[in-house]
């Protein structure tokens, strides 16, 4: 039961330490603009950043050993067993699994990096348990006579390379325009009322891309503890609403008002005025920029709102 202790707090841990001071920022990746593993879009990921979140997870292992061993030499006895606690590596990627699903980033990830990544953090911290959780703390330390651990470490070597190419072939980009493409054509799908705007098309994108946004930042689980909690702002569209009907039925007619209030002649400018209305933020007025340009795009290349506009849900 203490070890079983000892791992659930050695992975809250571990979480807390990379949330807060390593790359899993997940406050930063809300913008679209940077992926779950990394601090940005870009193609490429450095052999550091794969090592790193290989080893983290064995690494905190050995920590819980050293604090196993030392909770047992302090109350002189051994209650405090070291025997599983290499599964705190597979404790802590099922928890991020699950955080990537709760967040509905499923679709904007790369699963079979991650898979690999979690099998072989998972596979070295199990090997350096069965050879090093002895109850000896010398035995954590390296080896050089340990030809087996040489040629894992090769094979480990050669793995980075793997995951390492995985990862810089994956169009993020792509992955991210298909996500928004899917999103916006279940918008219009279900809340028809989104197409009282079809006369004014930057409107009907502006609409789009907030819902985007705000489902992406808060997703339907959150929503739903708003809604239990009775926040200030909730639903899909972040408003007093009754539910995500009526969200949507309020945006719409907030962004009509809007329009009509706004006296910039520019289009760019008269957008960004309603979106600042809406949340002044120039981090959210960025986002949803962005996301209006994918949409408007999306649109022009293969005609969503018409083709939605029929459908059912």
């Amino acid at each position: 039961m203490l070890e079983f202790f000892l791992i659930v707090v050695v992975v809250i841990l571990e979480y807390i330490m990379i949330k807060n001071f390593l790359s899993m920022n997940l406050k930063e990746y809300q913008g679209f603009s940077t992926r779950f593993f990394s601090s940005s879009s870009i193609d490429k990921i450095s052999t550091n950043g794969i090592i790193f979140w290989i080893f983290i997870s064995p690494l905190f292992s050995i920590l819980g050993y050293i604090c196993s061993l030392f909770l047992n030499s302090v109350f002189k006895t051994c209650h405090v067993s070291y025997n599983y606690l290499w599964t705190i590596s597979l404790v802590f990627w099922i928890v991020i699994y699950l955080i990537i699903l709760m967040l509905g980033r499923r679709k904007l990830v790369n699963h079979l990096f991650i898979l690999i990544i979690a099998i072989a953090s998972i596979v070295l911290d199990w090997y350096i348990a069965r050879i090093a959780f002895t109850g000896d703390v010398n035995d954590i330390l390296p080896d050089s006579s340990n030809t087996a651990f040489q040629f894992y470490l090769a094979i480990g070597l050669s793995l980075i390379s793997i995951v390492q190419v995985i990862y810089e072939r994956d169009n993020y980009i792509l992955r991210r325009t298909r996500y928004v493409s899917e999103k916006i054509q279940k918008y219009l799908r279900k809340y028809k009322i989104l197409y009282s705007l079809e006369g004014n098309l930057e409107l009907l994108y502006l609409s789009l891309a907030i819902l985007v946004l705000e489902d992406f930042e808060r997703p339907k689980i959150f929503r739903i503890m708003e809604n239990k909690l009775r926040a200030k702002t909730r639903n899909i569209a972040q408003n007093d609403s009754i539910d995500d009907v009526h969200s949507v039925f309020i945006l719409v007619k907030q962004l009509q008002d809007l329009a009509f209030r706004s006296k910039e002649n520019d289009k760019r400018k008269k957008l960004e005025f309603i979106i600042k209305e809406i949340n002044c933020s120039n981090q959210y007025v960025s986002n949803v920029m962005e996301l209006f340009n994918t949409i408007s795009q999306l649109d022009n290349d293969f005609k969503i709102v018409e083709a939605n506009k029929y459908s059912e849900k």
